[in-house]
């Protein structure tokens, strides 16, 4: 009930702000999160577009972007990495990928290059950071 009621405390303060704002939220179930707010409160939300989280193609492509090719690497399996990474945001690659190349920095000279495991231990090590304050809110209510 916390949530909700700050829930409805920033989206009441948006309402009465003379810009522009723009709202992320982190879920899958957005339209059970929308049924929570005051119905008056949504009236005051002028658009809301729903950006899904990437698909294999688009989590393949991060993974590219993210890893620099001057970065030391063994053979990258990008495809694999994104089948693996499922249910990831874009932030959660990135966060995936700055591990492993963290893990690998703290290596010996010799064996500092970001390998395979490094990647999908971060991306295991991601999914294990936790979920949002709404998703778990949301999953104690619905499922």
């Amino acid at each position: 009930k916390e949530d909700i009621r700050l829930l409805n405390l920033v989206v009441r303060e948006m309402t009465r702000f003379p810009g522009i704002v723009i709202m992320k939220v982190d879920t899958d179930l957005l339209d059970i999160f929308l049924s929570r707010l005051e119905k008056g409160l949504l009236d005051g939300l002028k658009f809301m577009v729903q950006f899904n989280l990437p698909n294999v193609d688009g989590r393949e492509k991060l993974f590219k972007k993210f890893l620099p090719e001057m970065l030391p690497t063994e053979k990258i399996d990008f495809r694999s990495l994104a089948k693996s990474s499922d249910k990831l945001n874009i932030k959660q690659i990135g966060n995936a990928v700055y591990r492993a190349a963290a893990v690998a920095a703290l290596r010996s000279e010799k064996n500092r290059l970001v390998k395979m495991a490094d990647l999908k231990t971060a991306i295991n090590d991601e999914r294990k950071r936790g979920e949002t304050v709404i998703e778990r809110w949301v999953k104690s209510q619905y499922l």
